[in-house]
């Protein structure tokens, strides 16, 4: 793999952090939810996390594409490593409340707004474009290696040293991520700002790549719909089953928390060893349908009549959850890493982060709302059968892409791939 070091370094950086960002992922729920017992109050917290971030993405596109990449990520970096600092020191002090925890949050949720684009756009511009399936394969399998040990210790850690020991060990894998990402030998041709006006213009020109191709567009709408419907399920919905109502302990919260990445792990060696040359249709297909179908086994599982079955917090409960979840990353992985490979390709370098941006943007528009509902619902509403409802749902839309849409979709897909490094950016001295 041509500039593998860099390539490496970028992985590195990516494992350093994203472990200590599972660490606090699973720490942060169930403080919040041992704090509160809300589910209300956790999807206030997820609104928090995501909207934010959808704000700005429009402009952290444009920023993406103008300012070096790889600066970029090295300052979030560490100024996420600093702020989630700043919060451990609290909490050491017994001084954390919810009000903070939401505007740290919100801070958060900004940088990680000016970090997304930029890493996206980057990675193709530091591996050829016959490695881009292979690269993102591997870097799936970093993330997922990550969000396996890091909630794993984020369960662990929790129960032994509190929040604050959560804070600490996310405050630091910022740190060193950014100093990993500062090895990277990069360099990128941007124009300067000369105006407010250029961020406008850039922002339409993401919007007309985006609306001249039509597949593209439809794969938007299905992704905006199944987004409203799963994302608060994972964010809200299972947090609140596992720990309110399962009563997992922190140490089993935080290894279920693993098994759904355990499953991206498996799905991204798979695709990497045995289906890099398939097609993606068929891949994708396959990982929709499956993924929905698992999740109405979910659905079934949390209803309390098997509950009671199972034991609730037993282990026999807990195998047939953690199971589960693994089957669910997996077919995961069959969804998002050939969908991001053939996004890469159609996406020419110089205007990636900002086309990225409006795609993130059309894509999570309406998550925030779909928090604000599931999260009021869950107070009012058993949760068995919120999920019974977002899981049948979720397989109408599939079954309805499949029969409907996908041929569309993939032809245009097909049509408009190419090799979308440009020559525009080049390794630095």
């Amino acid at each position: 793999m041509k500039h593998a070091r860099n390539f490496w370094l970028f992985s590195v950086g990516r494992l350093v952090s994203l472990i200590g960002t599972g660490v606090q992922d699973v720490a942060l729920p169930l403080f919040i939810l041992d704090l509160t017992g809300s589910g209300a109050m956790m999807g206030t917290f997820m609104i928090m996390t995501v909207a934010p971030r959808l704000v700005m993405v429009p402009l952290a596109g444009v920023i993406g594409d103008r300012v070096n990449r790889k600066k970029i990520m090295v300052w979030t970096d560490f100024g996420r490593g600093v702020l989630i600092l700043g919060l451990a020191g609290l909490a050491y002090d017994n001084r954390i409340t919810i009000p903070l925890l939401f505007g740290a949050q919100l801070l958060t949720s900004v940088m990680n707004a000016l970090f997304g684009p930029a890493t996206s756009a980057m990675l193709p511009d530091i591996v050829e474009v016959e490695d881009l399936t292979r690269a993102n394969s591997i870097l799936g399998a970093v993330n997922s290696v990550s969000f396996i040990i890091g909630p794993a210790l984020g369960g662990i850690i929790y129960a032994i040293g509190g929040i604050e020991i959560a804070f600490l060990i996310n405050g630091v894998s910022f740190l060193g991520s950014g100093i990993s990402e500062m090895f990277i030998r990069y360099s990128q041709k941007t124009e300067r700002f000369t105006g407010l006006h250029e961020v406008a213009s850039d922002l339409r020109e993401g919007l007309s790549f985006v609306k001249a191709r039509h597949g593209l567009l439809i794969m938007l709408m299905i992704a905006l719909v199944l987004n409203f419907l799963m994302s608060p399920l994972f964010s809200v919905v299972i947090p609140y089953v596992m720990r309110v109502i399962i009563k997992f302990a922190s140490e089993q919260f935080g290894m279920l928390e693993t098994s759904f990445m355990g499953g991206t792990l498996l799905g991204n060696v798979i695709i990497g060893a045995f289906l890099a040359k398939t097609k993606v249709r068929k891949m994708l297909n396959m990982g929709l349908l499956a993924e929905s179908l698992v999740m109405v086994a979910f659905a079934l599982i949390v209803f309390p009549q098997v509950l009671y079955l199972l034991g609730y917090a037993s282990w026999l409960c807990f195998f047939v959850l953690f199971c589960t979840f693994v089957l669910m990353g997996l077919f995961n992985a069959l969804i998002n890493t050939p969908l991001m490979v053939e996004l890469q390709k159609m996406t020419p370098t110089a205007f990636r982060a900002r086309v990225f941006s409006v795609i993130e943007l059309a894509a999570q528009a309406v998550v925030p709302l779909g928090f604000g509902v599931v999260g009021f619902l869950l107070d009012l509403i058993p949760a068995h059968w919120i999920v019974m409802i977002l899981s049948v749902a979720q397989i109408g839309v599939v079954v309805y892409f499949i029969i409907g849409l996908s041929g569309k979709v993939y032809d245009d897909f097909e049509a408009n791939s190419h090799n979308a490094t440009s020559g525009d950016v080049a390794d630095e001295a």
